[in-house]
């Protein structure tokens, strides 16, 4: 039997009816709804007759793809995340036979099992076309065949595997669009839980835009990706929305676009409701009820605080019914709260993977008022009202609830008791002082044990924050959220006078005193353990966030305690991997050079002075710039920290450390997310302004190019104004077709075909235009030095390419420019009120005679994927041949350099240097 509607049918009929429109995109490139079914078809090979596939990574573009091929395909698969420990996701594969596993970001060595066959699902990205080459069908299925399969948080280290059944799946979508329609065009973020929430819009044309995990977990860098992406649409837990939301400015969540907020996972209190409607009046909050086990349940609109009580979750759809049990399993009547159980034939999945003692336990059989049904426990509290809504009070003894993730206490309790010495236990989230909720593992003890826990781990009566090596031992097994914050020693576990059972509500709270921070230097460590509930004494400083056993959400508010103490915004990467100590020491010298104390001498403001072009400009900048004067250098925080690729690019071109200073920031970010005092101290320094500093990935979508691009401008021109100073700004060569002209010195309009990069290089001179700033537009074709070739330029890359393959495509040519002339040109006496435009590119051409047609020579040589298909694409990249007016460009170069204009391009002389350094390798000798 087959279901006449499937998800995997409706994706198909979305992918032909929306070919031409986008369907996804990450921060890196994107997929038309026809290239994602040419994905899925070439998929099908790899999938086909794999009894359960593994999909390995972060959400993401190849996530989504590769999940949506499963589901076309008929194949069920599951998420393996990359952040669960190796044996867990060993386990899982076993658990389910997975046999295959597509990977959409690289994987550790040993990291998955050596028996699965491995697709990696960037790769085949790489290879799809603009649409499928033939119709797409959806496989047929069962109705109570698997979709996909969720496994939950392995408290034990074998987590449980739950299937989610293609009837539960197809009559909740078409339940859910009644609710939260979706319309081609529309764009959808996706949070955490991108498994059930991709399918949805998909099936309607709407577009899925998935931040990286980095972005996703930090406020603001959210806040920004949801503002330039446009996104309608966003899901949240409850507990990072209230993080989100406090950590955005009122400006900021007025910019925001969200037009709908979806909560899930926890229960909603007035407080969050209150401050949603606050500070995003203009978005629809709705509080959605679902479970692995049954699929989506119910969801409300919340319009106002609901004053006593939990929020409402609505009325259950049609194919659940709400059955509220008390402790003798005896239905409660209206308004009494009980076990929350549901029944539904269709939507109640078939139990646990090998799980049947879990299985009997949670999906229960009962005599219900005189009639067999089979229910699903789900373990939470609620009541159901007058009208019938639900409304959830909170999990019960045997599930828990920490930041979105599900905790199963009673396999918590297994795994805790091979390591700690107790008769009794019950592990608990609550809240602790201002840390916020945390686990904590209450356990009672005899003396024997007590002293064997003394000993072992240094336990005392009482609160204990957990030891590092026993946190160190769990975490080997366990997630991140798994691992207790507090444990608390008791002589016994308080019992409800009544009922006999362990009495919740009389467990002994954990308090965190200001002690925790105290008497530390270092905020960072002081941070940490109070966002890890440890000692900071406990916190090794040598290590960091994540090697400490945080978790991504745990970081979120590690970065918003950092931001408060530090004053500046911190970078989730930095927060995350970098050990703690050199965190310190890079926020404390951050902080310092953004006060403006070292801002002290006038001097220019470069961006981009760690890039190649960038990097030039700061030579000649500091062999040129009157004695006393610096060079200001703006570079962003990563990973790799700024004042290090600072360094290094000023050792590379031999500039002593006295004649720049950094100053840490963004562009994207109002005043460069500089502290108003350090704002106006740079401003009060500079006298002009060189604006290097350009995206150039031509994968990045256009608009998110023009986002980013015109939020840069608009920080510049501002400062700017502050400054009263000049702007020198490098512009592109690609604001013009590759072939035809000439093109003029003047203002460039969109043109068909032009990359994003180039249409933000239009955008934004059209911006420096209108600014009443003075200001010079220098137009750049790629760039050259002689000795030390840009590894990252399109061009260099196709000469070393064809150089070392030995063979060339037919009529090789394209301009490109001596970066010492741009750098001079950019330094020189060019700008004007007027915004005079030049042209920085000579009349001769980097040619050279070949014997291959463009799409043979893409096949024949060595090229990184990204740059044969975009050469596959725009063959006339190689055919490079416009010619360009440059009579300003001309008269302004001889206020340069002696030199003739034509010195500005040395085809001859960097055909030769390359050819002798390519064909010199040992490889070709």
């Amino acid at each position: 039997m087959t279901l006449p509607q499937t998800v995997g049918a409706a994706l198909v009929r979305a992918i032909a009816a929306h070919a031409s429109c986008p369907a996804m995109a990450d921060e890196a490139s994107g997929l038309s709804y026809g290239q994602l079914g040419s994905f899925v078809e070439r998929s099908a090979p790899h999938l086909r007759g794999a009894p359960a596939v593994g999909v390995f990574g972060a959400p993401g573009l190849a996530m989504a793809a590769s999940a949506t091929a499963c589901v076309i395909h008929g194949r069920p698969f599951v998420h393996l995340d990359p952040a669960m420990p190796q044996a867990v996701l060993h386990n899982i594969c076993e658990e389910l036979g997975v046999t295959l596993v597509l990977t959409c970001q690289p994987v550790a060595p040993g990291h998955l099992p050596r028996d699965c066959e491995v697709l990696d699902a960037r790769g085949l990205l790489e290879t799809i076309g603009a649409a499928p080459m033939a119709p797409l069908q959806a496989a047929p299925v069962r109705p109570d065949a698997a979709i996909y399969l969720v496994a939950t948080s392995g408290t034990t280290g074998r987590p449980k595997c739950i299937p989610v059944t293609q009837d539960a799946a197809q009559l909740s979508y078409e339940w859910r669009d009644a609710y939260t329609p979706y319309a081609p065009g529309m764009r959808v973020g996706i949070y955490i839980f991108a498994i059930w929430e991709m399918f949805r819009p998909l099936r309607m044309g709407a577009e899925l835009w998935c931040p990286d995990p980095h972005t996703l977990l930090n406020p603001r860098g959210l806040a920004g990706f949801l503002i330039r992406n446009r996104i309608d649409e966003m899901l949240f837990t409850p507990s990072f929305y209230n993080s989100f939301l406090t950590a955005i400015d009122r400006d900021t969540a007025a910019a925001l676009p969200l037009r709908r907020v979806v909560l899930n996972g926890e229960v909603v209190g007035d407080g969050l409701i209150s401050a949603s409607l606050d500070k995003l009046p203009g978005a629809e909050l709705w509080n959605l009820y679902s479970i692995c086990e049954t699929h989506d349940v119910c969801m409300s609109r919340l319009t106002g605080p609901c004053g006593d009580g939990p929020a409402s979750v609505g009325m259950p759809m049609r194919h659940l019914r709400a059955v509220i049990l008390d402790e003798s399993d005896r239905p409660c009547p209206p308004g009494v709260p009980g076990q929350l159980h549901f029944e539904g034939p269709r939507m109640l999945g078939p139990g646990y993977v090998n799980r049947p003692e879990e299985t009997r336990l949670r999906f229960r059989v009962l005599d219900l008022e005189g009639r067999e049904a089979r229910l699903y426990d789900t373990g939470d509290q609620a009541w159901v009202d007058a009208d019938g809504a639900l409304h959830i009070i909170g999990r019960v003894a045997h599930m828990l609830k920490l930041r979105g993730f599900s905790i199963q206490t009673r396999e918590l309790t297994d795994t805790m008791r091979g390591r700690l010495d107790f008769a009794q236990a019950v592990p608990w989230v609550g809240e602790v002082g201002t840390r916020g909720q945390a686990l904590i593992f209450y356990f009672a003890v005899d003396a024997t044990q007590a002293r064997a826990n003394a000993d072992r781990w240094g336990l005392r009566p009482g609160t204990n924050r957990m030891p590092a090596a026993l946190a160190a031992e769990l975490r080997g097994v366990l997630p991140a959220y798994c691992v207790p914050a507090y444990l608390v020693q008791l002589d016994a576990i308080p019992l409800h006078p009544v009922s006999g059972k362990a009495d919740l509500r009389a467990l002994p709270p954990v308090t965190e005193t200001a002690e925790a921070g105290a008497g530390t230097e270092d905020a960072v460590i002081a941070a940490a353990a109070l966002v890890m509930g440890r000692a900071p004494d406990e916190i090794d400083g040598a290590l960091s966030f994540h090697d400490l056993g945080g978790d991504s959400l745990m970081c979120v508010s590690l970065i918003l305690e950092l931001e408060r103490c530090y004053d500046r915004p911190v970078d989730f990467e930095l927060a995350m991997n970098v050990p703690l100590d050199r965190l310190h020491r890079l926020l404390t010298e951050a902080r310092d050079t953004a006060t403006g104390a070292d801002f002290d001498r006038p001097g220019i403001l470069l961006t981009g002075a760690t890039g190649f072009l960038g990097g030039h400009v700061l030579a000649r900048a500091a062999h040129d710039l009157p004695p006393g004067h610096v060079v200001y250098c703006l570079v962003r925080d990563k990973r790799r920290d700024a004042a290090e690729r600072l360094a290094e690019a000023a050792r590379r071109h031999g500039v002593a450390h006295e004649c720049y200073v950094m100053v840490p920031g963004t562009l994207d970010t109002p005043r460069f997310g500089l502290g108003e005092a350090a704002h106006d101290a740079l401003a009060a320094r500079v006298g002009s302004v060189v604006h290097c500093a350009a995206t150039v990935n031509m994968a990045i979508g256009r608009d998110d190019m023009l986002d980013w691009s015109a939020r840069g401008i608009e920080t510049v021109l501002g400062f700017c104004r502050a400054a009263a100073a000049d702007l020198r700004f490098s512009s592109s060569s690609a604001v013009f077709p590759e072939q035809g002209g000439p093109w003029p010195e003047g203002p460039a309009q969109p043109w068909e075909g032009c990359t994003g990069y180039g249409a933000a290089k239009i955008a934004a001179e059209a911006a420096i235009a209108a600014s009443g700033v003075p200001a010079a537009i220098i137009r750049l074709p790629s760039l050259y030095d002689l000795d030390a070739p840009n590894p990252r330029d399109i061009c260099e890359i196709i000469l070393a390419a064809a150089f070392r393959a030995g063979v060339f495509p037919q009529a090789l040519t394209f301009p490109m420019t001596d970066v010492t002339a741009a750098a001079a040109m950019l330094l020189g006496p060019v700008t004007g009120s007027e915004v005079p435009i030049y042209n920085l590119v000579a009349g001769t051409r980097v040619t050279h005679d070949g014997t291959l047609p463009a799409r043979d020579w893409v096949e024949a040589v060595d090229l990184p994927s990204g740059i044969a298909r975009v050469i596959a694409e725009t063959p006339e990249t190689l055919r490079a041949d416009a010619t360009f007016d440059s009579a300003a460009a001309r008269t302004a170069w001889a206020q340069v350099s002696e030199l003739p204009f034509e010195a500005i391009s040395d085809a001859a002389t960097l055909l030769a240097r390359r050819r002798a350094a390519y064909q010199s390798e040992p490889a070709l000798t």
